[in-house]
């Protein structure tokens, strides 16, 4: 008399069909773990995309999770890099201060202007074609008291940031009220700095 063993752990049978099929096992694991690894990637993105584009971080904050989101990403060409050498580099500018422009150099990559001068920039004669960054100083006290309206910049194609700098005392959370008609595409970021 043969006896059955009802609640059997291990089923003989079906795992020589588990073990024949190793290859097939494998390659399902591979791709289960190729989508995982995307997903978290396009996570990421978007992730670095909300932070950009929701609340303006400081300069510092913004370049590191830009150069975090181009590591987990391996890209190839590093949009931070070419940030910090517009921050911190000598750039072809124009400013446009008062309702004045002066432009220095050819094919300016830098544009210079302040809360006072936005509302007539769209305006303003200079090549725009060019300008990478913008940055907005605010330097007088009344400055804090006006919106910054960002929508008169829809008309640089090849703008990627802007940049707002106050030596006035203030905090992000103040200077992030300023800000309307943020396109999600910018790069908006601000440093407090009153020694400037």
């Amino acid at each position: 008399m043969e006896a059955i063993a009802p609640y059997q752990f291990i089923n003989h049978s079906s795992n020589a069909l588990l073990f024949g099929k190793l290859q097939i096992l494998f390659m399902k694991r591979l791709l289960l773990l190729l989508v995982l690894a995307l997903f978290c990637v396009g996570a990421n993105a978007q992730e670095v995309r909300a932070i950009s584009g929701s609340q303006l971080i400081e300069v510092n904050a913004y370049v590191a999770n830009l150069r975090a989101s181009e590591v987990s990403a391996r890209n190839a060409v590093s949009n931070a890099n070419r940030l910090e050498h517009l921050l911190k580099e000598v750039q072809p500018a124009v400013y446009y201060l008062a309702g004045e422009v002066k432009t220095y150099g050819d094919n300016p990559t830098a544009l210079y202007t302040n809360s006072s001068a936005l509302n007539s920039i769209s305006s303003a004669a200079f090549d725009r074609a060019s300008i990478e960054i913008v940055t907005i100083h605010l330097s007088e006290p009344a400055d804090l008291s006006r919106l910054l309206d960002l929508s008169v910049f829809s008309n640089f194609p090849n703008l990627k940031y802007i940049y707002i700098m106050s030596n006035q005392e203030t905090t992000g959370t103040n200077i992030s009220n300023l800000v309307r008609g943020n396109n999600a595409s910018l790069g908006v970021f601000y440093k407090i700095d009153k020694g400037a």
